[in-house]
């Protein structure tokens, strides 16, 4: 039965240069095995290293334990999130296999990539509701980290549950409620948090208090973060423009109402604001630079039912609203843009277990989805073709069975789901009308305890975006300076075309994987286990964006001038494939962990052979910590290497490899008048580095320290 939305892990999981980082790295690891750490947690690392029956609910709506779940899926639970001690989604990420966060490093700018799949090909979900907006590098993450319980990732197509936009996979986001932060026999508590990050000069200050009641319960939460100067790269160069201030706040009402009725009802708000240039994740220039504002406002519900006495009821409702409005001041010319964001929708399902016994049992999930999305834009109080006046809307209906043998040592999961939707313009354009269905199959087979193996194929969509679809007006210019023997200024404008014949993206998707854990390797307490999986997308009608930067002979603009040669940026429908493994491999004990998580991706245009541009580079992340669980220490270091991204579009920019090298260390007291804090520490690209994560083309910053200080009580 699924408890809630999400189902939380217990246990706690989680490297540049060529030989002189990694060797600096794993010195720095002796001295953590001498004197070295314990999670921000009131539970014994001990104790979370002995978990590893980690459950997940994203892959299937439904609680299965992950290790034998037929679908390549991660999890991120609190304890990961602050060893990663994130000033944004990028910190978190790095460790998990197929996933990028792009964007550079302006974090208003950072979108997922999972698989080579990016933008509106990756669902993104918080507390069960979908976040949809997607307004070219401008960001899709809403929820400070400081906020978050944990994370699931599904790698690979998951349209058959989750509906159009799930080509890459899903990231499902849980924010923080009471039951998160008290401990056993506690009513109220609060936390308080302050950090700083050497790079920027940037302060973090985090304060909220939580509560049970009874029947109600409560956790309110504030997060106030502000860069106030440019960050820089590993060659000590600026990177332009890259100030910001954001405060994040929360608050979760949760109300058990008997019966096995429970509701939670969360409202956020976001403000930030910042110099950045109108393309967050390029070189900003004094003719891009605006003065950014962004507004995000939303409150979302989740309620269930598991009937106490009936295996066939377990009900499940998430609601929400969400209302994003920005604005951008471009300062050369004072040119003002506004681009208003609204999302409102309702996902309903029942888990219905109909048998269960030793040798078989079938669980059947099945429910109704519906949303609508609209957007306006405005420039200088005029209409706003490059961001149109336009609505979508999706209804959906999707079942699935869980059927598991042998006391599930062979798991079937198949999956269908129809998605009807429409995207309606202003204007003269005609509305497009769509449906798909999407299946999917998952096997899987345990020979022996400690080995599964699965395999699946499924099918995934992703309707135009509305932008994508009826984007029109001017992209760009770009002056090219004055004709050599008539004198006469040259100038390209660029001009989007519209497409309302826009097919939706299709996948058929197969992978196949093995996973393997042992207990009790080495020492008591200690486990081992590793994953493997290939995959193999192939892409039909792959929405790809053409610049013809030059399109036509120029025409001449009475009486002066200028010369004007035309340009365009159309959106087309492609073929294309894409492949590629990942691993993960762990080994934790009380005292010591070591992890590699790793992936190699490749993606072709398949008529043309050509590379994709959003195939990120391949990479290989190793962590090694040391623990003194009894006095509350953690010391370890993080080494990333990245190979280099040459396959790529013709005229694009290539990604060139990097090698980084982090450390962390944290000290949490287990008693004394320090009981309840916890003081970390991060040194950060120690060998100063300068890198970019393709396919983002501005550097990521260089050497930085980071600092934190949190208290907790509760009573």
């Amino acid at each position: 039965m699924s408890p809630t939305p999400f189902a939380r892990s217990s246990r706690s999981c989680r490297l540049s240069s060529a030989v002189s980082p990694v060797a600096v790295g794993l010195a720095f690891l002796a001295l953590g095995q001498g004197g070295a750490a314990a999670a921000d947690l009131p539970d014994s690392v001990a104790a979370d290293n002995a978990e590893i029956d980690e459950i997940v609910v994203t892959a299937t709506r439904t609680e299965r334990e992950r290790f034998k779940t037929p679908v390549a899926t991660s999890v991120i639970n609190r304890d990961m999130i602050d060893v990663a001690q994130p000033y944004g989604y990028q910190d978190i990420f790095e460790t998990i296999p197929g996933v990028e966060i792009q964007g550079g490093a302006r974090r208003i700018a950072e979108e997922p990539n999972v698989r080579g799949f990016s933008d509106e090909q990756v669902v993104i979900r918080v507390d069960g509701a979908r976040q949809n907006f997607d307004l070219g590098h401008r960001g899709r993450f809403f929820v400070d980290p400081d906020l978050l319980s944990g994370i699931e990732v599904i790698r690979g197509s998951a349209s058959a549950l989750y509906g159009s936009g799930a080509l890459g996979g899903v990231i499902s986001l849980e924010t923080r409620e009471a039951g998160d932060l008290l401990r056993p026999g506690e009513t109220y508590g609060a936390r308080v948090k302050l950090g700083y990050r050497q790079q920027g000069n940037e302060p973090l200050v985090s304060a909220g208090a939580f509560g049970d009641l009874g029947v109600v319960d409560f956790f309110v939460n504030g997060v106030y973060r502000q860069v106030f100067d440019d960050l820089e790269d590993g060659s000590g160069n600026p990177i332009i423009d890259s100030e910001d201030r954001i405060f994040n706040g929360i608050a979760v009402l949760g109300f058990d109402l008997g019966d096995q009725h429970r509701l939670k009802i969360v409202a956020d708000i976001l403000d930030n604001d910042g110099e950045n240039p109108t393309n967050a994740n390029a070189v900003s220039s004094d003719t891009t630079v605006v003065d950014r504002e962004t507004q995000e406002r939303g409150i979302r519900f989740n309620y269930r039912y598991g009937a106490p006495t009936l295996d066939l009821i377990d009900f499940n409702v998430a609601g929400y609203y969400q209302k994003i409005d920005l604005t951008e001041d471009r300062r050369f010319d004072n040119r003002v843009d506004t681009s208003d964001f609204e999302s409102f929708g309702i996902d309903a399902y029942n888990i219905s277990d109909v048998y269960d016994s030793d040798l078989i049992s079938l669980r059947l999930t099945y429910g109704v989805e519906a949303f609508k999305d609209q957007q306006s834009g405005e420039r200088d109080r005029q209409v706003r073709l490059q961001f149109p006046d336009a609505e979508r809307s999706f209804v959906a209906l999707y079942a699935q069975s869980e059927i598991d043998l042998f006391d599930g040592r062979v798991s079937i999961i198949p999956g269908l789901r129809w998605d009807s939707f429409s995207l309606t313009p202003e204007g003269d354009l005609p509305e497009i009308d769509r449906n798909r269905v999407t299946p999917r199959v998952s096997v899987g087979f345990s020979p022996i305890e400690q080995i599964y193996i699965w395999g699946g194929y499924s099918e995934a969509f992703r309707a135009p975006s509305l932008t994508q679809s009826f984007a029109d007006g001017v992209h760009f210019s770009v002056p090219l300076g004055r004709d050599p023997e008539t004198g006469i200024e040259q100038i390209v404008v660029n001009q989007f075309v519209p497409n309302a014949e826009l097919e939706p993206e299709e996948t058929q998707s197969y992978e196949i994987g093995i996973r393997a854990q042992q207990r009790e390797v080495l020492v008591a307490d200690d486990y081992i286990e590793a994953s493997f999986t290939a995959y193999r997308s192939d892409v039909d009608n792959y929405i790809d964006q053409r610049v013809t930067f030059i399109a036509g002979p120029p025409s001449f603009q009475p009486p002066a001038g200028p010369l004007i040669f035309p340009g365009t940026t159309s959106t087309v429908n492609v073929d294309a494939r894409i492949e590629g493994l990942e691993m993960d491999l762990r080994y934790d004990a009380p005292r010591f962990m070591v992890a590699l998580a790793g992936h190699a991706i490749d993606g072709d245009n398949r008529l043309t052979g050509a590379g994709i541009g959003s195939i990120p580079q391949n990479r290989l992340t190793i962590q090694a910590e040391g623990r003194l669980p009894n006095w509350g220490l953690r010391a370890g270091t993080r080494v990333t290497l990245a190979a280099a991204q040459d396959d790529v579009p013709e005229e694009n920019v290539i990604g060139e490899s990097y090698e980084t090298v982090d450390l962390y260390a944290s000290w949490t007291p287990r008693d004394g008048t320090l009981e309840g804090a916890t003081f970390t520490l991060g040194l950060d690209n120690i060998f100063d580095q300068t890198f970019s994560i393709f396919p983002t083309v501005i550097n990521q910053p260089g050497f930085g320290v980071r600092l934190t200080a949190s208290y907790r009580f509760g009573a």
